[in-house]
């Protein structure tokens, strides 16, 4: 039977679909502008927002799930402990009805032994002719003393076998009886131990189809975060690839006119060069994208000329880097320092501290490692730099 999606997870489909109409296809820099790349950036974090929503709703409802989970484990124990109770309770009376048969075989031997005994006395009585008044029928007077004494011993036994008799027949009831009620309370135990199995195969089964049911939940759920972050990811490059396509198509050419006003940002020699050269860490040929300045360790770090500093922080293998913005818009990089003395916001003027040299990130040595970059595209800082 087909099933209704999750509220929750339509809603997250939803918002993967908008990131996927929000992209455009065969975008270029003619026909996509800063600001509708900026736009769609400012759709996506919207999405992401609503999809953070969705997500939380589901990993709640998915933890409410699961304490459904431990409370049926709880319920499936203790159905189990008490089947076990039953188990035992129908081998206690199991045994304890076939005990009470023992007795019973045993009280049965007995009566039939009492019996043959009532018997053969009625019998000695009868061949011995003994009756009452014996005793003065008799001529002879110790003959019927003793014929008396042994009538009295023979009606006496005969009287005690009788009453043994009739003693053992009630507690043959009264065995009989117990036995019954045994065979009974174990019946009885038997019917409660199956009605009790019937509620544990119902639970398992209702414990199973939340086990599923969440499974389910949980597979749809991650596919549609892979979706969402595959889609927000293409989303992020594109915007990127936008923007950098206007940076470069914006930015005006770098020459010794346009970049004038540009200073040294360190005394100090210049060794390795823009362009393609052998890595001095990973051995590789790789390009160079600046100019790398010999300095001494704490030598002052000057801005090449005014702007703002845009970022100033670690940045993996330039170690601690400042970026500043200049007119143009063009863009400086000073790496490797060994302390940034700016943060993010200051305006400085052309000659101003930014910090001290160093060799921090991936570097062989102090120096400063300068670049000046164009539309996001680095280029050669000698264009601009004195000399």
């Amino acid at each position: 039977m087909p099933t209704t999606p999750h509220p929750t997870l339509r809603t997250l489909t939803a918002l993967v679909v908008a990131l996927a109409v929000l992209m455009p296809t065969g975008a270029s820099g003619d026909t996509e502008s800063i600001r509708d790349a900026r736009d769609r950036r400012e759709a996506a974090k919207d999405l992401a927002a609503d999809a953070a929503e969705a997500l939380e709703l589901i990993e709640a409802e998915d933890a409410e799930v699961s304490g459904a989970l431990g409370a049926l484990d709880d319920a499936v124990a203790l159905q189990q402990a008490k089947i076990a109770a039953s188990r035992q309770a129908i081998e206690v009376a199991e045994a304890e009805a076939t005990l009470r048969w023992v007795e019973v075989e045993q009280v049965g031997v007995e009566i039939r032994e009492a019996r043959a005994r009532v018997e053969e006395l009625a019998v000695d009585v009868y061949i011995s002719g003994l009756r009452p008044g014996i005793l003065l029928e008799s001529e002879d007077l110790s003959a019927g003393i003793r014929k008396s004494a042994i009538l009295n011993v023979v009606t006496g036994n005969r009287s005690d076998t009788l009453d043994r008799l009739r003693s053992l027949e009630s507690e043959m009831e009264d065995i009989a009886r117990a036995a019954d009620a045994a065979i009974l309370d174990a019946d009885l135990q038997q019917r409660e131990l199956e009605s009790s199995m019937l509620v544990l195969d119902r639970r398992i089964r209702s414990q199973e189809e939340v086990k599923e049911e969440l499974e389910t939940r949980i597979g749809k759920h991650e596919a549609a975060v892979k979706q969402y972050e595959r889609e927000q990811y293409q989303m992020a490059v594109l915007i990127d690839n936008l923007i950098a396509e206007e940076l470069r198509r914006s930015a005006p050419d770098l020459t010794k006119e346009s970049g004038a006003g540009f200073i040294m940002p360190i005394e100090g020699k210049i060794g390795s060069g823009f362009g393609l050269r052998v890595h001095p860490i990973f051995g590789t040929s790789r390009q160079h994208n600046g100019v790398d300045i010999s300095c001494v360790r704490n030598q002052p770090v000057w801005a090449a000329k005014a702007g703002e500093v845009i970022f100033a922080g670690w940045k993996n293998g330039y170690g601690n880097v400042a970026l500043m913005e200049h007119e143009g818009p063009v863009i400086t990089v000073y790496a490797h320092q060994e302390e940034l003395l700016v943060s993010k916001g200051h305006n400085l003027q052309t000659g101003d501290v930014i910090g001290r040299c160093g060799s921090t990130g991936w570097s062989t040595g102090p120096h400063l490692h300068f670049e000046v970059r164009t539309g996001g595209e680095p280029k050669d800082p000698m264009i601009v730099l004195p000399g």
